[in-house]
């Protein structure tokens, strides 16, 4: 029926809306064999998996990976120029005040870059919820919500719920973590999460933003600039990682192969 088709194709597959009823069913097997795959492979009851202590370790931990192979960190520290090679055409560096690195690949957000290597491609609501109790129908102290466009009123998109409990070590014990998001459609953003904050229940503090989305305008090979592009709606960051393989593909001109050693360890 249609309830099990949303929950297979939004729940599953993770597709953003309903384009894929008219492609190919194989890219939705593959994604739905992936979603099993990943259940309990880690010993968890869940396909998915977050860190302790927030999103900030992953940086933390990129940062600690790359000083081993010789790479440099800068916190804190304002990109004030792309230097570009007036002969090719093609970067050769960035500046940071008087300090200046050269580089043959930049790759970094929109906001980094001159404004005409980006383009404006949507905008993404997100309410930030301080909660007593989880989430209404739903079990442990951590969850990941996909509620599909065709069950919500008046929505093209989904909306998405990324619940996290105290265990994770984000929020004090007795209280709970709800992040809900949406792609903008009206002009009452906030509005469009309403069946979102209604699972939620009791809110004790609400904190909603509204970002704009932005994309590159080429692939980056031209100059050597690579934008990133926003981050979207999902709570899952399967885009994010899909981005990271194009770029992946347009730098290095092959997929990326996580199995392939790129470098000798380190010992």
């Amino acid at each position: 029926d249609e309830t099990t088709q949303n929950f297979i194709g939004h729940a599953m597959a993770l597709q953003t809306d309903d384009s894929y009823l008219d492609k190919p069913a194989e890219p939705t097997v593959i994604a739905c064999q992936l979603y099993g795959r990943s259940m309990g492979r880690y010993g968890q009851d869940s396909p998915y998996l977050y860190p302790n202590y927030g999103l900030s370790n992953l940086p933390e931990g990129f940062s600690r990976l790359s000083a081993i192979y010789g790479g440099a960190v800068m916190l804190r520290t304002n990109v004030d120029e792309i230097i570009m090679d007036p002969a090719t055409g093609k970067a050769v560096g960035v500046r940071a005040g008087d300090q200046a690195a050269c580089a043959k690949v930049i790759i970094g957000d929109s906001s980094y870059f001159p404004p005409q290597m980006s383009t404006k491609i949507g905008k993404v609501v997100r309410s930030v919820c301080i909660l007593r109790k989880p989430l209404k129908n739903t079990q442990g102290e951590s969850a990941q919500v996909i509620l599909p466009a065709k069950h919500l009123v008046n929505k093209k998109h989904d909306v998405y719920i990324s619940e996290l409990g105290p265990t994770l070590h984000v929020v004090p014990k007795g209280l709970y973590l709800a992040i809900a998001s949406t792609t903008v459609e009206s002009n009452d953003p906030v509005a469009e999460l309403r069946q979102a904050f209604d699972l939620m229940g009791d809110i004790v503090e609400r904190f909603d933003s509204v970002s704009d989305q932005y994309g590159p305008t080429d692939d980056g090979t031209k100059t050597g600039c690579y934008v990133v592009k926003s981050l979207d709606a999902t709570s899952h960051f399967e885009s994010a990682a899909v981005d990271i393989m194009r770029i992946y593909r347009a730098i290095n001109n092959k997929e990326l192969n996580l199995d392939e050693k790129l470098v000798e360890d380190v010992e």
